[in-house]
C-alpha cells in the first residue's frame, strides 16, 4: 500500500506511529522483566504511569508486596506536607515571673545544621531560670522491626521529644588527638583498641582504635531527658532544670524553621531522623499524643483513603523491614502528590538523577531526567519518582528490587537501561 494515498493528514499519521513505537517499547520492557524473573532468583517490579492521559504503560508485580526501604519516606512527605503549613514549632514555652519554662515538640532543626532556626538565640536571650518539662513521646526511642545492632551508626539516632543535635556526635581523628562536637561528649570519648563497639549500647561512651584516622564519623548518643537539659545548659551558658509536667501549663508556640527546609532534607538526603520527628509531629497534631503509630493511622484514614493496596506500614524512615508497600500504591502517591503540588515545587524537594542528593551519582544524563526518591537496605534497592522524557512527557514510576545477593550496582545499572529506554522512546 502506498502510505501518500492514505486519506489522513501527515500530523495523525505521525502520532499513530509515535503511539506505535511507546507501545512496542512499553511491550518490550514488560517482556524483558517477565524474562528476567524466570532467571533471577529476586523480586522485582515496575509500574510506569502516564498522568495526562492516565493510562498505565507498564505494570508487573505493581499489585505484589515489596520492602521499600526508605522509599516509605514518599509516604512521611505527604503526610506531613498534607498536615503542616509554614513553620515548625521549636518549642512550647511559658514565661512566669523569674522563670521560662520550656517544652519538646519533637522539633528535629534545633542544633541540627538549619542556619534560619531561632530557637537558640531564643533561649539565649532570656534573663530567666529556664526549666525543661520531663516528657517523653508515646512509644519506644526506636521504631518497630528496626535492626538492634545498627544503634551506632549515624542513619539510626533515637526519636525523642526535644532532640538536639540531630541526636549524633561528630568525631575526628588525627594521631592520637580527638575532636568531640558537642564538646559535652570530649570526656566520654576514648581510644581504645580493646572493643570493637563505637559506642556501649546503653551509655554514652564512644570509642575509636588507635590506628584509624577520621574527618568525621557521627554516632548517635542515647537520649534522656536529663541529658538535654545538661546539653542545652553546655550550649547556652546557664543552667537548666528538669521538673515534672504539669498538665495546667498554658504554652505559647516558638516557630523555629520553614517546614519546607525539613521536607528537602528529608528526601533529598534521604534524613532518617527527619523523617521519624516529622511522624511524631504529625501524631500529636492528629491525637495529641507524639506517636508515630498515631500519624500513621491518621494518614491511611484521612489522606490515604483509597490506595490500591492497603500497606502494612510501621515507621517514617524505612528502616524497618516490616514495612510492605506495592508499586501500584507508591504509583497511586506520587499521582496524588502530582496533582495536588506544583510541579516545580515538587520536582524541587526530589534527588535529580546525575545532579543532587542520593542520586548525584546515578542515572546520569546530558539533561536531567529523573525526579526520584531511592531507597536502599541490605539485599533491596528500589526507585520510585518522576522522569521526564526526551519529548518533555512526564511519567510516574515505581522500580522495586527485593532479596537480591550482593551489591545494588547491578541492579541500578539495569534501571537506569530500562528507564533510559523510556526517556528516549515514549
Amino acid at each position: 500500500m502506498n502510505i501518500l494515498k492514505i486519506n489522513l493528514p501527515l500530523k495523525i499519521l505521525l502520532l499513530i506511529l509515535a503511539i506505535n513505537i511507546s507501545c512496542s517499547t512499553t511491550k518490550k520492557i514488560e517482556h524483558e522483566l517477565v524474562n528476567q524473573s524466570e532467571i533471577n532468583n529476586y523480586f522485582r517490579g515496575l509500574v510506569v504511569y502516564n498522568p495526562k492521559t492516565n493510562k498505565e504503560l507498564i505494570n508487573f508485580n505493581g499489585n505484589k508486596y515489596f520492602t521499600p526501604a526508605s522509599n516509605t519516606k514518599l509516604f512521611t512527605f505527604y503526610t506531613a506536607y498534607r498536615t503542616f503549613k509554614d513553620s515548625v514549632t521549636g518549642l512550647n514555652y511559658l514565661i512566669s515571673s523569674d522563670s521560662l519554662i520550656i517544652k519538646g515538640t519533637a522539633d528535629p532543626s534545633f542544633l541540627y545544621g538549619f542556619d534560619e532556626s531561632k530557637t537558640l538565640e531564643f533561649l539565649k536571650k532570656k534573663s530567666q531560670n529556664i526549666y525543661l518539662i520531663n516528657e517523653n513521646i508515646a512509644e519506644s526511642s526506636y521504631g518497630s522491626g528496626w535492626t538492634w545492632d545498627d544503634y551506632p551508626y549515624y542513619y539510626m539516632p533515637e526519636k525523642n521529644l526535644f532532640p538536639i543535635y540531630g541526636n549524633i556526635i561528630k568525631l575526628s581523628k588525627k594521631g592520637d588527638s580527638i575532636s568531640v562536637l558537642p564538646r559535652f561528649f570530649g570526656k566520654s570519648t576514648k581510644i581504645n583498641d580493646r572493643v570493637d563497639l563505637r559506642r556501649d549500647v546503653d551509655k554514652n561512651n564512644f570509642y575509636v582504635k588507635s590506628d584509624i584516622e577520621l574527618d568525621e564519623r557521627q554516632i548517635p548518643f542515647k537520649t534522656s531527658n536529663q541529658l538535654v537539659a545538661d546539653l542545652l545548659s553546655d550550649e547556652i551558658g546557664k543552667k537548666v532544670v528538669l521538673i515534672p509536667s504539669n498538665k495546667s501549663y498554658s504554652f505559647k508556640e516558638f516557630k523555629s524553621v520553614k517546614y519546607d527546609s525539613l521536607y528537602k532534607q528529608l528526601l533529598m538526603e534521604s534524613d532518617n531522623f527527619i523523617a521519624e520527628q516529622l511522624m511524631l509531629q504529625v501524631g500529636n497534631k492528629a491525637d495529641s499524643v507524639f506517636s508515630v503509630t498515631k500519624a500513621i493511622e491518621y494518614s491511611l484514614k484521612n489522606y490515604l483513603q483509597d490506595i490500591p493496596q492497603k500497606p502494612r506500614w510501621v515507621d517514617g524512615s524505612g528502616l524497618s523491614r516490616y514495612n510492605l508497600f506495592t508499586p501500584e500504591s507508591l504509583v497511586y502517591l506520587l499521582t496524588k502528590m502530582y496533582r495536588e503540588i506544583p510541579t516545580k515545587k515538587l520536582f524541587a524537594y526530589f534527588p535529580i538523577g546525575g545532579d543532587s542528593g542520593t542520586l548525584k551519582n546515578y542515572y546520569k544524563n546530558e539533561k536531567p531526567y529523573i525526579y526520584a526518591k531511592s531507597g536502599t537496605l541490605s539485599n533491596n534497592y528500589n526507585l520510585s519518582g518522576f522522569l521526564v522524557t526526551k519529548k518533555g512527557t512526564v511519567l510516574i514510576f515505581s522500580f522495586m528490587n527485593n532479596h537480591f545477593q550482593g551489591s545494588s550496582s547491578n541492579r541500578k545499572n539495569e534501571m537506569n537501561d530500562f528507564l533510559k529506554r523510556l526517556y528516549n522512546k515514549y
